[in-house]
């Protein structure tokens, strides 16, 4: 382990704590190295398991049809989905997928382009461990 001393703004420091209350974290070091960990992980192009977590309006446009149409593209790394009504309007999918980062960039890449309807997107990769 290697012991690394930064310097951050009082406002950056601040919020670091509050997002640390928010969540339970009391250690820093270990809540920056996750986030690090998770940036890198982001732009891995080696094998990554990854969560994508999107929330869509489905009486906007075709958003449905443009999310189901990616899905099927990406049946390769695509390993289960789930789905869930948060409201009359609003459905939050859940896409688990595992491959090559530069696939699962890919997918990612393509959903954000669905535009209307796209309410959030979030990644989440996981670098595999060995």
């Amino acid at each position: 382990m290697k012991r690394v001393s930064i310097a951050l703004d009082d406002k950056l420091f601040k919020e670091i704590e509050y997002a640390m209350s928010q969540i339970g974290e009391t250690n820093r070091s270990r809540f920056i190295a996750s986030i690090v960990s998770e940036k890198i992980a982001e732009l891995s192009t080696t094998p990554v398991a990854s969560i994508v977590v999107l929330v869509y309006d489905h009486e906007v446009g075709e958003v449905v049809k443009s999310v189901t149409e990616i899905q099927h593209d990406f049946r390769d790394v695509i390993r289960t989905t789930s789905h869930i009504h948060l409201d009359e309007r609003n459905c939050l999918e859940v896409i688990h997928a595992v491959g090559e980062g530069e696939r699962i960039k890919q997918l990612v890449t393509r959903i954000s382009r669905v535009g209307r309807g796209l309410k959030y997107l979030r990644v989440v990769n996981i670098p595999h461990i060995k």
